[in-house]
C-alpha cells in the first residue's frame, strides 16, 4: 500500500468512524456546571435558612415569655404590696384635707425591670401590638417608680391631691395594660 492508498483508507475510516458515532452536544458542559452549582447552592443554602428561621422562632419565643413573666411578676408585686390601694387612701385622704401634703414612698430596686432593661433591644421580634403594650407598660411604671421612689417628688416632698390623682391614674394604666399582656384582662 503506498501512501495514497493509506491516506484514503484513514479518510475512509474518519468518514464512517463520524457516520456511527454520536454528535457530541456541546451545552452539556455548561448545563451541566450549573445545575451543579444550582444544586450546590440550594443545598447549601436551605439548611442554613432553615435554622436560621428556627433559631430567630425560638429567640422571639424566648423574649415574649420573658417580657411577659416579668409584667405579670410586676402586677403580682403591686397587687400583693397593695400600692394601688395605698395612692386610693392617699386620694381619699387628700379630698377630705384639701390643704396638707402628703408623703408616698417606697423603696424600689433599681433592677426591678431588669429583664426589659436586657430584651429592649429584641422587642421589635414580638408582634408590634404586644411591643407597644408592652413599652406602654413599663414607661408608665417607670414614670410612677421615679414619683414614688427614694429621691422622688412624692417620696420626698410630698404631694396635694392633683399630684396623687394624677399618680393613681398612671398606676390604673399599668395595671390594666399589665392584665391584657398577660391575659388577665378584667
Amino acid at each position: 500500500m503506498d501512501t495514497q492508498q493509506l491516506l484514503e483508507a484513514a479518510q475512509t475510516i474518519d468518514i464512517l468512524r463520524s457516520m456511527f458515532a454520536d454528535d457530541k452536544n456541546e451545552w452539556l458542559p455548561v448545563i451541566a456546571a450549573i445545575g451543579g452549582a444550582f444544586v450546590g447552592g440550594v443545598s447549601t443554602f436551605l439548611p442554613s435558612y432553615l435554622l436560621e428561621k428556627r433559631k430567630l422562632k425560638q429567640e422571639k419565643r424566648s423574649v415574649e415569655t420573658a417580657l411577659v413573666s416579668e409584667v405579670s411578676a410586676l402586677l403580682e408585686v403591686i397587687e400583693h404590696r397593695r400600692y394601688v390601694y395605698g395612692l386610693e387612701e392617699s386620694v381619699h385622704y387628700l379630698k377630705q384635707n384639701p390643704d396638707k401634703k402628703k408623703l408616698f414612698s417606697v423603696k424600689i430596686p433599681g433592677h426591678y425591670s431588669r429583664i426589659y432593661q436586657e430584651h429592649i433591644s429584641k422587642i421589635g421580634l414580638l408582634h408590634p401590638d404586644l411591643s407597644a403594650k408592652i413599652i406602654r407598660f413599663h414607661q408608665l411604671i417607670d414614670s410612677g417608680v421615679q414619683d414614688i421612689s427614694e429621691g422622688g417628688f412624692i417620696a420626698e416632698t410630698g404631694g396635694g391631691l392633683e399630684a396623687f390623682e394624677e399618680l393613681l391614674e398612671i398606676f390604673y394604666s399599668a395595671v390594666k395594660i399589665g392584665r391584657v399582656i398577660v391575659g388577665t384582662e378584667i
